[in-house]
């Protein structure tokens, strides 16, 4: 918006000029200056003034003709005609060509002054005026959706924006006067039918806004969708004289409520096959989770073999030497009988002495306790060994029971003694009384087995496992740390990972830790590494203590 009002006087009196220019300035408008017809249309053209002062005579042309061309290009600038020349015949020449005002030289600048505001008031009034009559068509064309005014007694279209004209594939001149239904629809007759419910004809009626789906044929057949909005425009009387149709293309969405309502069908009918094959993935999980666990324990039954043959070797050795013992025990007291039953004379109680000694009764009456007791040691041994092997090789069942964190850990390291004591020292750092976890026992054997034969694994030749369990705010926490090569970082995020391994092709199927992060997680539980390439790595799980045992705690608390 500019501060002060321009103004362009054109005239080649020098003196004239100044000295208007000087009271217009002091008066506070910003004053240009031109002396020739050709120099003012010059300055004009890209200066645009508000208000053009013209002498009638010029170098180069008559005032009025230059007035008639200023108006030509420029019909809202005020033109004022200042001229010596007083006749009648010319202040009339002078209107005809569009001037605004007329002053005789010399002129009273207390009358020219109000006449030069009253024609800048004038033109502003011109051009809100114009620019309200725009303003509806610049809104109008500025939405992006197609709309038309149309007349309710012939439902002749007034005004319609660019889209609307878009979409029809029409011109102004073909648009502004013809009917809506032969615009939108090229039909010469209102619409009746069924495809093309009218909702003007339903404004009609009920007298508000109304709504209907329309079916469009292009020139080229191509059909489409449009959402027609009609809202009334009333007279002061309240009649409906006009209505503001607004059409918005649906074809998208129709064509999409078409898709899904076809794709609805198709997927009520997988639904069931999803569901199956959700069941048989179940399936398949748990079959998993039992060939990862019968493979560690294939890689351990060598060496849970081994530890089994030790104490049975024994056993067989002590029972053997017992039967063997037991055989020349018989013998001494079947020859013992035989004597007794005879004579009693010195030489047969020597006899019998002599026997004795040589066959060392008294000792293998002393060492025959031994052997039994060794011998029954032994199989004490096997029975346990046994069991753990039995406990991890069945599948898991669905029975969950306070479970005791450091029975599972001592379980676990019996069953995988072999594979860990070649590799490392075992430190157990247990806590004390610790209260028990809800569980199934069989899984946190499995997820101690992975992460133990793992940290195994990762030792090279010789190094230390510390394992520690503590009671922390209602949760069982154990770390397994090892002083193996450690988890490069960039394997770190990924080591939870389904089918992530980096052992050679064969020797692990990566889905060892994926399934001891997937027990952990279905027992509320949390499972976090810490590692680095050669620094080891450290493995802790989270448990929370079985409701029972908090209620105990805080009871034990209160007191």
């Amino acid at each position: 918006m500019k501060d002060k009002p321009h103004l362009l006087i054109i005239d080649d009196d020098l003196t004239i000029k100044e000295t208007l220019k000087n009271i217009l300035e002091w008066h506070g408008y910003v004053v240009s200056l031109a002396g020739t017809g050709a120099e003012a249309l010059q300055f004009v053209s890209s200066n645009q003034p508000d208000l053009a002062i013209v002498d009638m005579m010029l170098p180069d042309t008559w005032g009025t003709d230059l007035a008639r061309e200023l108006k030509k290009n420029h019909p809202y600038l005020p033109c004022i005609m200042i001229t010596g020349d007083a006749s009648t015949d010319t202040v009339i020449d002078a209107l005809h060509q569009g001037v605004d005002a007329y002053f005789q030289k010399p002129f009273n600048i207390e009358i020219f002054l109000p006449k030069v505001a009253a024609l800048l008031e004038k033109k502003r009034l011109q051009e809100e005026i114009r620019h309200l009559h725009e303003l509806p068509r610049i809104i109008l064309d500025g939405i992006n959706e197609a709309i038309a005014i149309i007349n309710i007694k012939d439902f002749s279209i007034v005004i319609a924006n660019k889209v609307f004209m878009q979409d029809t594939g029409l011109r102004e001149n073909e648009v502004i006067g013809s009917t809506c239904y032969a615009a939108t629809h090229h039909l010469t007759l209102p619409c009746t039918g069924s495809e093309h419910t009218c909702p003007i004809r339903e404004i009609l009626v009920t007298g508000s806004h109304a709504v209907a789906e329309h079916v469009h044929y292009d020139a080229l057949g191509k059909k489409s969708y449009v959402e027609i909005s009609v809202s009334p425009i009333k007279d002061e009387a309240g009649n409906i004289v006009q209505v503001i149709h607004v059409s918005r293309d649906i074809t998208s969405k129709k064509e999409l409520e078409i898709s899904l309502q076809e794709e609805r069908l198709l997927l009520k009918k997988t639904n069931t096959q999803l569901e199956q094959a959700y069941n048989e993935l179940k399936q398949t999980q748990s079959q998993i989770v039992q060939q990862e666990k019968m493979a560690s324990i294939g890689q351990l039954a060598a060496g849970v073999a081994h530890e089994i043959n030790n104490p049975m070797g024994f056993i067989s050795s002590n029972l053997a030497s017992l039967d063997n013992y037991l055989e020349k025990l018989t013998r001494f007291l079947t020859s013992q009988d035989m004597l007794l039953t005879g004579l009693q004379d010195e030489q047969a109680l020597r006899e019998l002495q002599d026997k004795r000694k040589n066959l060392k009764i008294d000792y293998l009456l002393k060492d025959i306790p031994d052997l039994i007791t060794e011998s029954r040691d032994g199989a004490d041994r096997v029975r346990v060994i046994v069991q753990n092997l039995k406990n991890f090789s069945r599948l898991d069942g669905n029975e969950i029971c306070p479970t005791s964190i450091n029975g599972c850990l001592d379980s676990t390291l019996n069953i995988i003694h072999n594979e860990l004591k070649y590799k490392a020292e075992i430190i157990k750092e247990y806590g004390e009384d610790l209260p028990p976890v809800k569980a199934f026992p069989q899984q946190l054997n499995q997820v101690f087995m992975n992460i133990l034969v793992n940290a195994a694994q990762a030792i090279e030749k010789k190094g230390v496992i510390t394992i520690r369990t503590w009671l922390e705010k209602n949760y069982i926490r154990v770390s397994i740390s090892d002083t193996g090569c450690g988890i490069p970082q960039q394997n770190l995020s990924r080591i939870f990972d389904p089918f992530f391994t980096t052992k050679e092709v064969g020797k692990g199927t990566g889905l060892g830790m994926s399934i001891t992060y997937d027990i952990i997680k279905k027992h509320d539980g949390t499972i976090f590494v810490e590692s680095g390439a050669g620094c080891g790595s450290t493995f802790t799980v989270s448990l929370p203590v079985a409701l029972e045992a908090q209620d105990v705690s805080i009871n034990e608390t209160l007191k």
